[in-house]
């Protein structure tokens, strides 16, 4: 009875409680802030004027605002002007935040940000992918005029080997709590234990008391599905003075498990408890779900085995730069779905918080990482990357911050992402020997002379290299024991001799498929991956023929700026996706190897200009072979415009068994995909105008088509819009493609046109493109040529209700319009 009585006594506070003031604000902290391009000397000062900055939101990037140049440029990242950038903003907070906790919360700022309030020098953070947090509580004026201050430092213009941007290109947030309260990335879910009936969570956080006083307070936990029902609860006492961790752990029936295919999510809501109050209220996403590598059997999720359809992503997004933007997000990564990707790796640093939520949502694991150098600099190009033409005096990078800096910014990436279930894997690096010299040397050696160079080149046989990565391991692991550390390794044989390759759980392997077997002979324990390739047939076969690799990540998913030249060569487009997510040749191809839908796709090159010669009954690459062709891929088209009685080459790509291919109904024949060792079926057949057409074959029957028709002539413009409806939020987004179209309607790809477009109404142009990457028209512009007969334009919401117009003009051709209602 007494024991009932308690129970109903605690249900009584807890439900009291309840109706208590919301204990915690956070507010979107992203509009209204002035900016400046340039070093705006004192600017920090509260009483500078800045009333001639200009107005914007956040996030943002100034550099993908300005024009591609070669003039003190790179074209390591892109051929686009870096510089020193401030930013300001005015805003108030209410007198009853006074004797209370605030803080703003960055998810990242490139590069070498420096913040102040109300002219209080805060810090400075040099990483600009780290998320990072500044306490402005004992600075503000409560119920008065407070000014953030931000200057950002990106100078050089050469710090990176691709596109950074410059700015705050991803969110920031204000958080007020009360002096009881749990930090920013401070409460963290582990599930330990999973069967089918029943999942043991462990929920941790980490309770901060500045109110000066012994405080004794409960923590309590509610685990929560999508529709807020508590499903698991706990509590806990606890007896403060300054910083406290509180660990719980709960037990839930039935758990609805994570996986690619079904995203389940659950909320943990956590109230720390101060007598009858909840001071402070913190939610944290989590899903749940297990992991494991095999070293015989590769990846299993969910003790289901599931091979690595990966590709590798930098951060840009096309037009619209470093700017984090969800909807941009979303679609791109809707289209590798569409492929069959099912894993990203975020290369070379973190990935946005937003990013990883879209990954959480869409079923992707994901690799993050932390760093693309140590403790040396990687070289960095200013002309072209084939030029090979380093300037030493711009060459800097994390190296010159990693003694200090390192350990902060590695656990930093583990504590923002680490309720993320996609997560699956912490890298601490990329192709870090190539900043070891001896490592090339030993790569080179024979077995026997390997530990002599090693010996030769430290004087005691120690490897730094090896040494620092066992130390940022440690640090991953001080954090977060509950996943794999791994590392993309590119000079195995070194790797080997030094015990490099055997410090983290999980060893990639960048562009060396031809180590699998040896090494997997040599250390059978190893869990291995191809954590870098390149996006063909055989670096596929290569994991799928062995059970042993767990699969493979293209370099890369999408095409980026940077890592190119020379000028106008922006960036690399060696990928599915072209800049603008439109599918690349290769996105076709791979949806053939990667998606279990049936389809067929072909593409077209004239026979004189093909790198294929067909000669006794065979196709024969003509290629003249370039240590870049091991990244290109076929160099064809979308067209069928050509002369009459032209050989043309054919491609056609298709998980069907067999393809069957016809020119005006004319068949020239059935052919197998695994009859060609790069799965590609070839013909060539001489050109006639009309309809040239690939069917997909399964059993006698057709699963699948594809046709191209002639079309010369552009009559007319087309646009087509994502959606027709978004929030007036100032963050959604429609994109609208362009088409240029023949008379009958088909693409013409062999023109190209200048567009302009119009827009009219509550929607923003925020950046065209045409997804070429040799385009280096101004994103921000109305005017876009086409390429391959496509545009894009980018229409953001404001924060107004109405409809948006958008009209596309080329001379006398004017588009359908479209009716955008934003909401």
């Amino acid at each position: 009875m007494k024991k009932t009585s308690v129970a109903i006594l605690f249900l009584m506070v807890l439900f009291t409680s309840s109706f208590a003031k919301d204990s915690r604000t956070q507010k979107d902290f992203n509009f209204d802030w002035r900016f400046y391009l340039g070093d705006a000397k004192e600017a920090q000062n509260p009483q500078f004027d800045d009333t001639d900055w200009r107005v914007l939101n956040l996030p943002h990037d100034w550099s993908i605002e300005q024009n591609y140049t070669s003039e003190n440029t790179a074209g390591s990242t892109g051929f686009l002007p870096t510089g020193i950038g401030w930013y300001r903003k005015s805003f108030e907070v209410p007198t009853s935040w006074k004797n209370t906790i605030t803080t703003i919360e960055f998810d990242g700022v490139y590069r070498n940000s420096e913040v102040w309030i109300n002219g209080h020098y805060l810090g400075i953070r040099p990483y600009g992918y780290s998320a990072f947090s500044y306490e402005l509580s004992k600075y503000l004026n409560y119920g008065g005029k407070n000014i953030i201050a931000v200057k950002v430092d990106h100078s050089n213009y050469a710090d990176s080997r691709w596109y950074s941007g410059s700015g705050i290109y991803r969110n920031v947030r204000l958080v007020n709590t009360s002096n009881l309260y749990v930090p920013p990335f401070g409460a963290w879910v582990e599930t330990p234990q999973i069967t089918s009936d029943k999942a043991k969570i462990m929920v941790a956080a980490i309770v901060k008391n500045a109110s000066g006083k012994q405080q004794n307070l409960r923590v309590h936990v509610s685990i929560k599905d999508k529709q807020n029902n508590s499903l698991a609860s706990a509590t806990k006492k606890l007896t403060s003075v300054s910083c406290d961790t509180v660990s719980l752990s709960l037990s839930l029936k039935n758990p609805k498990l994570w996986s690619i295919e079904q995203t389940n999510m659950y909320k943990a809501e956590i109230q720390v408890i101060a007598g009858k109050d909840i001071v402070d209220r913190y939610f944290v996403d989590f899903g749940i779900r297990s992991i494991r590598f095999d070293a015989n059997k590769g990846f299993f999720l969910n003790d289901k085995s599931v091979k690595l359809k990966g590709v590798c992503l930098h951060h840009d997004a096309g037009a619209v730069g470093a700017v984090f933007i969800r909807d941009v997000w979303k679609r791109r990564l809707l289209k590798l779905k569409e492929i069959g990707v099912n894993a990203i790796r975020m290369s070379h640093n973190p990935g946005d918080p937003g990013l990883l939520s879209l990954c959480d949502e869409m079923g992707f694991v994901v690799i993050n990482e932390a760093l693309d150098e140590w403790k040396r600099n990687k070289g960095k190009w200013i002309t072209s990357r084939f030029a090979n033409d380093m300037r030493p005096e711009l060459e800097t990078g994390y190296g010159d911050d990693f003694e200090e800096w390192a350990e902060r910014d590695v656990k930093d990436m583990v504590r923002y992402s680490r309720n993320h279930p996609s997560i699956i894997m912490w890298s601490m690096g990329n192709e870090i020997e190539w900043t070891y010299p001896y490592y090339f040397k030993m790569e080179q050696s024979n077995q026997g002379l390997g530990n002599q160079v090693l010996m030769e080149e430290t004087g005691d046989g120690r490897d730094e290299l090896k040494e620092t990565a066992e130390q940022i391991e440690k640090w991953i692991k001080e954090i977060d024991q509950t996943r794999f550390v791994t590392t993309g390794g590119v000079l195995p044989k070194a790797g080997n001799l030094t015990g490099y390759f055997d410090v983290p759980d999980v060893i990639g392997y960048n562009y060396r498929a031809e180590n699998y077997d040896e090494d997997h002979k040599n250390y059978p324990n190893r869990k291995m991956y191809g954590s870098e390739n390149w996006g063909t047939y055989q670096e596929w076969k290569d994991a799928t023929d062995r059970d042993f690799v767990a699969g493979i990540f293209i370099w890369t998913g999408i095409a980026y700026l940077g890592e190119s030249g020379p000028f106008p060569w922006k960036g690399l487009e060696i990928s599915l996706l072209d800049f603008s997510a439109f599918y690349t040749p290769r996105g076709h191809f791979y949806r053939t190897l990667w998606s279990d839908q049936p389809y067929t796709y072909l593409a077209t090159k004239h026979e004189k200009k093909a790198q294929w010669k067909y000669e006794n009954g065979k196709f024969i690459d003509n290629r003249v072979r370039h240590w870049l062709d091991k990244w290109l891929f076929e160099d064809v088209e979308q067209t069928w415009n050509y002369t009459e009685g032209d050989s043309v080459f054919v491609e056609v790509y298709s998980n069907s068994p067999q393809v069957e291919l016809f020119v005006n109904n004319k068949s020239y024949g059935l052919k197998s995909p695994s009859d060609f060792s790069d799965n590609i079926v070839k013909y060539l057949v001489p050109y006639q105008a009309g309809e040239i057409k690939a069917v997909g074959v399964n059993a006698g029957e057709k699963e699948a088509e594809y046709s191209i028709k002639t079309a010369n002539y552009i009559s007319e413009i087309v646009l087509k819009a994502d959606r027709t409806s978004m929030k007036a939020n100032g963050y959604d987004v429609v994109h609208i493609e362009a088409f240029v179209q023949s008379k009958s309607g088909d693409l013409v790809p062999d023109k190209e046109m200048q567009l302009v477009f119009s827009i009219e109404g509550e929607g923003v142009n925020i950046g065209v493109d045409n997804g070429w990457e040799r385009n280096v028209q101004k994103h921000k512009s109305n005017l876009i040529v086409t390429h391959n007969g496509k545009a894009m334009l980018l229409v953001q919401s404001t924060r107004k209700a109405g409809s948006i117009k958008i009209v596309a003009k080329a001379g006398k051709l004017v588009s359908n319009e479209l009716l955008i209602q934003a909401e």
